[in-house]
């Protein structure tokens, strides 16, 4: 039904859902599927201009001294992992640019005044797969990173993003009442 196309499509078309695939490269960070998603000032959950918790963004972690002395990477391990960011980061131009492709075609047909409803859903058909590529690439990042780490320097990364986090949260702004 209309209705129910309206509905997928908003959450296709939500702010959060467009900020991810807006922030995917370049890979930056160490975790889950937003692990190398670089965040950025928008509307975030706390309201316009105010920023979005950091998932898994630590920057180019490898090139901070604080971080390689914490997880005592080696002078190969931070080339390598350069190296990986390199490799990789094309490939997810590339998946972000087909998502934002794809959501363009999709939207002049969810806002027109009759939605062709085989049509509009075979186009959010082609937004998920293009998502689905897009977030497949991302855990083969992760992969190739986890690969470069050793199981301990890999569980330390983990908890420095979690610790970062918390923090977060913590210094975060109240939500404003509505």
């Amino acid at each position: 039904t209309k209705a129910a196309i309206v509905a997928v499509v908003a959450v296709l078309l939500s702010p959060a859902a467009v900020q991810a695939q807006e922030t995917a490269p370049p890979p930056q960070g160490p975790q889950g599927n937003a692990i190398y998603f670089q965040r950025m000032q928008g509307p975030g959950p706390m309201g316009p201009g105010q920023p979005m918790p950091p998932h898994g963004d630590l920057g180019k972690w490898w090139k901070n001294s604080e971080i390689v002395q914490k997880l005592q990477l080696t002078q190969a391990q931070v080339n390598q992992l350069e190296q990986v960011f390199l490799d990789q980061r094309l490939k997810l131009i590339d998946l972000r640019a087909d998502v934002e492709r794809e959501e363009a075609r999709l939207q002049p047909l969810v806002e027109a005044d009759k939605i062709d409803e085989p049509k509009a859903l075979a186009q959010i058909d082609a937004v998920l797969a293009a998502r689905g590529k897009l977030e497949k690439q991302n855990a083969m990042l992760m992969f190739s990173i986890r690969r470069v780490l050793s199981v301990e320097q890999w569980k330390k990364l983990q908890s420095l993003q979690q610790e970062r986090e918390r923090m977060w949260f913590e210094r975060r702004p109240a939500l404003a009442p509505m």
